[in-house]
């Protein structure tokens, strides 16, 4: 906030773009420490521009007493204990608005990977062989099957948008925070969690992670999913039984799956999910665009320079701290 000294910022993850550019001449920029204690050097530091890994608890928070704000680059804020943030004063913001487009692509990337079996065609040619043209190098067609979305926020209607109108899929949604008539002009027919997850083909999560989704999709209702559909979950990695999913894949009740998030981050060198023949994974990279990463960049950035003008930055996570900082200044 205005009054607040703002000279050093400390950096959990290497900018892809020159965001950091913004920043005033007078501001120190530090870089997490290597080794085990990467916030050894953070001290001085008014603000952080934090990423994915560095677990934001009270412990961290006690051991950075001129800590102001910290700003998540990207949407999730699982890493962050906002309980503890508030307690300690610290402003929370994310950039959710930052990935949407670039999620939303790798989203449907990986569905048509899964419809078309161009995992399974990539590694037949690497390893010498050219088909036969059957199982399981035969794909199906996307048009006028079901895409079921349970999350209709930013990125799940993006999908929807991609899918309905440009692949010609019938989308089926639900969210508990969403109404039919919200999401119906988008061409989404809004269902309960359950016919979703029964009528989808390609059945796709965009839900953060929270008590309430642990475990959302876990083996009684990947068992109620179509026989052969797909799960996609590009969304948090608690959200998905990791078991469940691969033993239903492995015993074909569904016809793969496509991963972008785990639980644990990273999956262990020996995880199945690594290497499976039918599940197309990816390291945690839908938002790894240029074009993504600069926008996220741009907007964490954004967000402390407007705290420390003294404004109320974008997408704050608890607000009642910035309330507090108010009512005393």
């Amino acid at each position: 906030m205005a009054g607040t000294p703002f000279t050093h910022v400390w950096v959990e993850a290497p900018f892809y773009s020159n965001a950091l550019a913004a920043l005033p001449s007078e501001v120190t920029v530090l870089y997490a420490a290597p080794g085990g204690d990467r916030i050894a050097n953070a001290g001085p530091a008014q603000g952080i521009l934090a990423s994915s890994l560095v677990q934001y608890n009270a412990d961290l928070f006690g051991r950075l007493p001129n800590l102001r704000i910290v700003t998540r680059t990207g949407i999730g804020v699982d890493n962050v204990d906002l309980e503890a943030a508030t307690a300690a004063g610290v402003v929370v913001c994310n950039t959710p608005e930052g990935p949407t487009e670039s999620t939303a692509e790798h989203t449907v990337a990986i569905l048509l990977n899964l419809a078309k079996r161009i995992k399974q065609g990539n590694d037949n040619l690497a390893a010498g062989k050219w088909g036969p043209r059957a199982d399981p190098l035969i794909g199906v067609e996307v048009r006028g099957r079901t895409l079921g979305l349970v999350g209709l926020g930013r990125i799940g209607r993006r999908v929807a948008h991609i899918c309905g109108v440009g692949l010609g899929m019938h989308v089926i949604g639900y969210d508990p925070f969403v109404r039919a008539a919200d999401v119906e002009p988008l061409g989404i027919t809004w269902m309960d969690l359950d016919s979703v997850i029964e009528r989808a083909d390609f059945l796709s999560l965009h839900l953060p992670a929270t008590p309430e989704t642990h475990h959302l999709m876990n083996r009684e209702r990947i068992g109620r999913m179509k026989p052969g559909a797909f799960l996609l979950n590009l969304a948090r990695g608690p959200l998905v039984d990791a078991a469940a999913l691969v033993e239903a894949v492995d015993a074909g009740g569904l016809g793969g799956a496509g991963l972008d998030v785990f639980d644990p981050e990273p999956p262990g060198v020996d995880s199945i999910l690594r290497r499976h023949p039918l599940i197309v994974a990816t390291p945690h990279g839908a938002g790894l665009t240029v074009e993504g990463r600069t926008r996220i960049e741009e907007m964490a950035v954004e967000r402390l320079l407007a705290f420390f003008r003294g404004e109320t930055p974008m997408d704050v996570c608890n607000p009642a701290v910035m309330g507090r900082l108010r009512a005393a200044g």
